[in-house]
């Protein structure tokens, strides 16, 4: 059986491949972080409820109607940039998955209540530069 033998030149073709690997890595987390004015917007059953200019360091909660009849409330958090969604009763939000989603930040994270078709967001810029980006919607 015959041995490998690994040259400089092999070396410096890895550590270029690492090299590139690293920068591009940094690159994605930068623009991540580097974000202009944020907006968290809202929707319910496909209308936008609100949307809400977000600067560093807001802390506040918001809460609206939703329901045939504006029966119900949910409430969503907001602290520092994030956002999350608070628990509704098991009547409401069967698996309560919209509330263990935890916190948000980025414009390609979401928080989605599918039983009470509640959607919550951020971009950059107005709402209507989100409705461009879309294809379709599904219930």
């Amino acid at each position: 059986m015959q041995r490998i033998k690994i040259k400089v030149a092999d070396y410096f073709i890895v550590g270029i491949i690492l090299a590139l690997g690293l920068a591009s890595l940094w690159f994605n987390v930068q623009e991540a972080g580097a974000t202009g004015q944020k907006y968290a917007v809202i929707y319910l059953e496909n209308e936008q409820v609100a949307e809400l200019s977000l600067s560093p360091g807001d802390s506040f909660e918001y809460t609206f109607n939703f329901g045939d009849q504006d029966q119900h409330t949910a409430e969503v958090e907001f602290d520092d940039g994030r956002a999350r969604m608070m628990p509704m009763g098991e009547e409401l939000c069967p698996r309560g998955i919209c509330a263990h989603t935890g916190w948000i930040e980025h414009s390609y994270e979401h928080i989605v209540c599918l039983p009470n078709q509640i959607k919550v967001s951020f971009v950059e810029g107005t709402a209507d530069t989100d409705q461009r980006d879309l294809d379709g919607i599904t219930y």
